[in-house]
């Protein structure tokens, strides 16, 4: 042991040797998106260009008619499909084809698929979303926002958790400060970055993603899709760097899956 790696703590494992250090460092480590798959098709996803507020229309004849689109998963074509579950394996309880409700910029409105990752591309910059807007909040202070109790919006809270009576203290408080801070937003850069890549072979489906929690996607998305998590192989031989970004499932497997050929 020395000061770069001392000895563990005692909740702490033994310290081990990275074994696929070198690889990522030296780009020979084969992620996801790596991996071989023959007869491809592209996907690239159409998202909303507002934060808050509906869709009342969805326009894909444009789109439809770009060479090489294959096809194009939009409102309602999830229904068959159940609704994700904010917890441990769901990152959102946002299920974003199956209603019109905008909750966020950027949200997925359809899945593009095509013969080439421009046609997909060029696909889904053709889709025009008529809106139905309102007005965002982007801050705690902005008008709109609320509180919501723990209890009952996600399975990881049952009770709502309270400690002491914070009013009370601090109007008792011999020192008090009154001070607000902020941050600046944060956007880490993982060396690997974010894919989705799905086939069937009969009930068989396996998906090429990276994921720090495989066994919970197998059975997240087995749930989504109504099978058996038997018939459900997630395929991910290592992860280059996350943060916790590809611990829960995204909005955007399930949706792959569904427009992957059976």
């Amino acid at each position: 042991m020395n000061q770069a790696a001392p000895a563990p703590k005692e909740n702490m494992g033994n310290p081990v040797p990275r074994i696929d250090a070198r690889l990522k460092v030296t780009g020979q480590a084969g992620y996801p998106a790596d991996l071989a798959t023959a007869n491809i098709a592209y996907g690239v996803l159409a998202t909303s260009t507002i934060a808050k507020g509906s869709i009342s229309g969805l326009r894909l004849k444009e789109a439809r008619a770009v060479p090489g689109v294959l096809d194009i998963v939009s409102i309602s074509d999830m229904d068959e499909v159940d609704k994700p579950k904010f917890g441990n394996t769901g990152a959102s309880s946002i299920a974003p084809l199956h209603d019109k409700t905008i909750f966020h910029d950027g949200q997925i409105i359809a899945l593009v698929v095509a013969e080439t990752f421009v046609a997909a591309a060029e696909a889904a910059m053709l889709i025009r979303a008529d809106y139905a807007p309102e007005t965002p909040s982007a801050s705690f202070d902005s008008q709109g926002t609320r509180i919501e109790p723990a209890a009952g919006k996600s399975p990881m809270y049952k009770e709502d958790l309270k400690a002491g009576d914070f009013d009370v203290a601090y109007a008792a408080a011999a020192v008090k400060i009154d001070q607000k801070y902020s941050t600046p937003t944060q956007h880490h850069n993982p060396i690997e970055l974010f894919s989705t890549t799905a086939w069937w072979q009969g009930d068989q489906l396996t998906v090429h993603e990276p994921s720090q929690n495989v066994t919970g996607w197998k059975t997240e998305l087995a749930r989504q899709l109504k099978i058996d998590p038997a018939n459900v192989r997630i395929v991910s031989p290592y992860v280059g760097g996350a943060f916790g970004s590809k611990g829960p499932m995204t909005a955007r497997t399930a949706i792959v899956a569904v427009a992957a050929p059976w």
